[in-house]
C-alpha cells in the first residue's frame, strides 16, 4: 500500500506525516492487500480565521473497485485525521466484503453449471451407450 501525503493552505511537517501514514497502516492494517495506494490530503479551510475548518480528504484505490473518496472536516487537524482514517477502515472493509461475496457467487454459479453440463453429457452419452447395447 503507498501512502501519499499533500497539504494545501497549512505546512505538512514531518511528523504530521508520519502521523497520517502510521494511522492509516492501523486503520487499514486487515485490508492491507486490497489497498494499492490511498492520497491524503489535508488542508485549512478558512485559513486564520479559526472555526471547523481543517480538512482531511482521502481517496483510496481498492483491487477490483474504483477511487472511493473520504472526506471529514473538524476544528483539530488530528481528530480529522482520526475519523477519516476510521471511515475509510469501515469503507474498506465493507467494498471487499461485497467483492468477497459477489465471487463467491460467481464461483457457485459456475460450478452449479458446470455441473449441470456434466450431467447432461453424462446422459447423452448413456442414452448413445444404451442404444449401441440395445442394437446390438
Amino acid at each position: 500500500m503507498k501512502i501519499q501525503v499533500n497539504a494545501r493552505r497549512l505546512t505538512l511537517t514531518k511528523a504530521l506525516t508520519q502521523y497520517v501514514k502510521r494511522r492509516l497502516k492501523f486503520a487499514l492494517g486487515p485490508q492491507f492487500d486490497h489497498v494499492t495506494r490511498v492520497d491524503v490530503t489535508l488542508s485549512d479551510i478558512n485559513g486564520p480565521k479559526g472555526g471547523e475548518d481543517k480538512r482531511c480528504q482521502m481517496l483510496l484505490k481498492i483491487k477490483g473497485q474504483g477511487e472511493v473518496v473520504i472526506e471529514d472536516t473538524h476544528s483539530h487537524l488530528y481528530a480529522a485525521i482520526d475519523r477519516a482514517a476510521s471511515r475509510a477502515s469501515q469503507t474498506a472493509t465493507k467494498r471487499i466484503e461485497r467483492l468477497r461475496h459477489k465471487a463467491k457467487r460467481i464461483k457457485t454459479a459456475v460450478q452449479g453449471l458446470q455441473k449441470s453440463k456434466r450431467d447432461r453429457y453424462l446422459a447423452e452419452d448413456f442414452e448413445e451407450h444404451s442404444m449401441s447395447i440395445g442394437a446390438v
